[in-house]
């Protein structure tokens, strides 16, 4: 049996994405959210609305992966606005956002329904996309503010029953990860783990349309199924990652997942504890299941492959090119 550790430990620092070692996407973060204070400065030179900026998604959990060729990068940021969800329309609360957004020149804005799109080109090509996520606070029985959130969803199109403040934990899944997996270093490896599925996913399924699973729904499945795989090595008389193993047992995990009929169903583990695979049809659910067999079939014969060099190939048959091939 090939020990592929160190292999695995190249291809995710090719791959890995350090927001906070990036300087030019956190500039362009910064750049948006500044332009918004400054927009609500304009418009608002007295009572002028007030918000926090956190990072959210896989920059926040440091999950974050290069984007192939053809694709681009995606910055997540929440905006809370220090309005009560009650006395705003939530689409409005977007459009405002828009507004002064779209003011600035060489950018795409547009309202998605669960945020506020600013899209840079490069060339002619997508360069990097910020999704602002737009949050209210609710109120207490005697009507004050207190710490639940809400997030906007809808746009100007949706039907009125489609434009609502849903409740929203954005804080609550990093501390979930955090009491689930207390050691760093046990972290990092599960972090690893969503990298190398995130890479699988986006070098198997097409960018176009919604055939392929987020990054947020494996994300999910890996903190469900996620189980911190080592072995001992009797020389150094150290425990050591083994991030194969950990992998295919998360990909076998997923794969069971699948119930009668080859449908998926996993939910967000924290509030609005929505399904992540609903939007994926019966055809697409079936096309990932069968992709995601014939991952579980290359991770299984590079775990019993005896030569480096042979794993390696079949192992770049599932995460393309960047993977090594010694």
């Amino acid at each position: 049996m090939a020990e592929l550790q160190t292999q695995f430990n190249r291809f995710h620092e090719t791959i890995k994405i350090d927001f906070d070692g990036n300087k030019p996407l956190r500039d362009k973060r910064d750049l948006i959210v500044g332009n918004l204070r400054d927009g609500l400065r304009r418009l608002y030179p007295t009572n002028t609305p007030t918000f926090e900026s956190f990072n959210q998604g896989s920059y926040d959990l440091s999950t974050g992966v290069e984007p192939l060729a053809g694709e681009d990068y995606d910055i997540d940021v929440g905006i809370i606005f220090n309005i009560l969800k009650d006395d705003n329309n939530p689409v409005g609360v977007k459009e405002l956002v828009h507004k002064i957004l779209d003011a600035v020149y060489q950018r795409k804005v547009e309202i998605k329904r669960p945020c506020v799109r600013v899209q840079y080109h490069k060339q002619g090509e997508k360069h990097f996309h910020i999704d602002l996520a737009i949050y209210a606070y609710g109120k207490d029985i005697w009507g004050r503010k207190n710490d639940t959130l809400y997030i906007a969803k809808g746009f100007p199109g949706s039907s009125q029953d489609k434009k609502t403040w849903e409740n929203s934990e954005p804080f609550k899944l990093k501390e979930l990860l955090k009491s689930k997996i207390p050691d760093n270093s046990d972290r990092e490896q599960f972090r690893r783990v969503i990298r190398y599925l995130k890479r699988w996913k986006d070098y198997n399924f097409s960018v176009i349309g919604t055939e392929r699973p987020t990054g947020i729904a494996l994300t999910a499945c890996c903190y469900h199924l996620f189980s911190v795989q080592k072995d001992y090595n009797h020389y150094t008389r150290t425990n050591q990652y083994n991030d194969l193993r950990a992998l295919l047992n998360v990909v076998n995990g997923i794969a069971n997942t699948f119930g009668w009929g080859n449908i998926i169903s996993v939910k967000l583990p924290v509030i609005p504890n929505n399904d992540l695979f609903e939007k994926l049809s019966d055809k697409q659910m079936l096309n990932f299941k069968t992709k995601l067999n014939d991952f579980k079939t290359i991770l299984t014969n590079a775990t019993n492959d005896v030569q480096v060099t042979t794993a390696c190939m079949r192992l770049r048959g599932a995460f393309g090119g960047h993977f090594p091939t010694y």
